[in-house]
């Protein structure tokens, strides 16, 4: 059998580093990655596996896919958010300075929803295969205390690329119960949200059969109503009727009035010529008689117009 070799030019790999091993961000690099987590905020849905293909697109707009996973980086924001709760809201009687965690600024814009608009969403189309996000993590290599600076591959075969998928499926199968428990939790919720919508809905019911008989006791009150109000209408009409039957005594008393002044202006001026008569002429009784029944004419013209003003009063007061 062939073997190949090739001389490793730099130091080798420290034996000791863990197949857990999480890729450290750069300051820029966490600041972008707060940002665009929060910039798409709307892809995380809690449905099943959002939010892999969510944290597959930052990373890759990060372009840091090749180097942190999915769960990882689900793992680093929870870490963020759970610092930000403890430094926002400490427990009772412990006393903490916010200012002195260099990223709470940041968190507190992010929960707070002022980096919504900070970066532009990411899409979720064309993330290419499942390889293409299985990080590049360190190996282990054993080392050959005869060979320190030369490494044998056999048919160029890597005993370390099984052990890496499995910790890759391994994650990924984390990320799933992880969302297999959010969606049982939302199960629950909707679960509990629906028994109270259907006691609400009982109460609606009750309610609307209430009302349903405060509205037919009302059409009856508008029925009643309306009879009363044709009843007034009625009433209306023969006091309309009554009015205008006094309206036309009215003018016959005003008619009679007139012709009761002429009368007594007449009768005046027949006083007035007797009495010129008796004092120059001296004249006879018969004319002291024709005086006597013109004062009583005119004593009876007074009577009835004292009861024409009266009746005329009644007539305005009605």
């Amino acid at each position: 059998m062939d073997h190949a070799f090739y001389v490793v030019q730099s130091p080798p790999e420290d034996p000791t580093i863990s197949p857990d091993f999480t890729y450290k961000m750069s300051e820029a690099e966490l600041v972008k990655f707060v940002r665009l987590r929060a910039a798409n905020d709307a892809l995380f849905t809690g449905k099943r596996n959002t939010s892999v293909i969510a944290w597959r697109a930052i990373l890759k707009e990060m372009g840091i896919h090749r180097k942190m996973s999915t769960s990882q980086a689900r793992k680093k924001w929870e870490n963020l958010k759970k610092k930000y709760k403890e430094m926002k809201n400490p427990p009772p009687g412990i006393t903490v300075n916010p200012t002195n965690w260099q990223w709470f600024s940041l968190m507190e814009d992010a929960m707070e929803g002022r980096l919504n608009d900070s970066e532009s969403m990411v899409s979720t189309m064309s993330l290419g295969e499942d390889s293409d996000y299985r990080p590049d993590k360190p190996r282990r290599r054993g080392r050959d205390s005869f060979r320190s600076d030369i490494e044998l591959l056999v048919d160029g075969e890597d005993t370390g690329l099984s052990g890496d998928t499995g910790r890759d499926l391994g994650s990924d199968r984390d990320d799933m119960e992880h969302e297999r428990a959010m969606l049982d939790s939302d199960r629950s919720a909707l679960e509990s949200e629906r028994m109270v919508l259907e006691r609400e809905k009982m109460v609606l019911d009750r309610e609307r059969a209430g009302l349903e008989r405060e509205l037919a006791a009302l059409d009856r009150d508008k029925a009643s109503l309306e009879r009363e109000k044709a009843a007034v209408e009625r009433d209306r009409a023969s006091v309309e009727h009554e009015r205008a039957q006094l309206e036309k005594k009215r003018a016959e008393m005003d008619r009679e009035r007139a012709k009761m002044e002429r009368d007594r202006a007449a009768l005046e001026r027949q006083r007035a010529g007797i009495g010129g008569d008796v004092i120059d002429n001296q004249e006879g009784p018969e004319k002291a008689a024709a005086a006597a029944e013109e004062e009583i004419e005119l004593a009876s013209i007074q009577r009835r117009q004292k009861f024409l003003d009266l009746f005329e009063k009644l007539i305005e007061n009605f």
